[in-house]
């Protein structure tokens, strides 16, 4: 049986989504990755997934639930070193600090909860 075309890579895709603010659909991609995952980069990207379910709350407002996921996620990518997988994590762990801290700010009152999404930037050496 023929393939339909070439293969992306779960990773790129789900990276993809994400920075186009699909993140239920990252979430589900990135999954898949690590349901076959069993080797280093499980915790890793189990930390990717629950950034995804993070921003996936925002999305729905739901700012107690997004609080939670985006500190177990930054926790986990942070056992990593910086540039894992070739992800920028270092811009990415910031972004979420303070995407983090604004969240927690806003559940004490009126306030705007995210002003911009983080992106996640990736490079693959060929």
């Amino acid at each position: 049986m023929a393939e339909d075309g070439p293969r992306l890579d779960p990773i790129d895709d789900g990276i993809r989504l994400f920075n186009e603010r699909y993140f239920f659909e990252a979430h589900e991609v990135l999954e898949d990755a690590w349901r076959r995952e069993h080797g280093e980069p499980k915790v890793f990207l189990q930390g990717l997934i629950q950034l995804c379910a993070a921003y996936h709350h925002t999305q729905n407002n739901n700012f107690v639930g997004a609080v939670t996921l985006l500190e177990r996620g930054a926790e986990k990518i942070r056992r990593y070193p910086p540039g894992y997988l070739g992800i920028d994590t270092v811009s990415l762990l910031a972004h979420v600090d303070a995407d983090r801290a604004q969240l927690l700010r806003a559940q004490g009152g009126p306030s705007e909860p995210l002003s911009a999404f983080p992106r996640i930037e990736r490079k693959v050496e060929s």
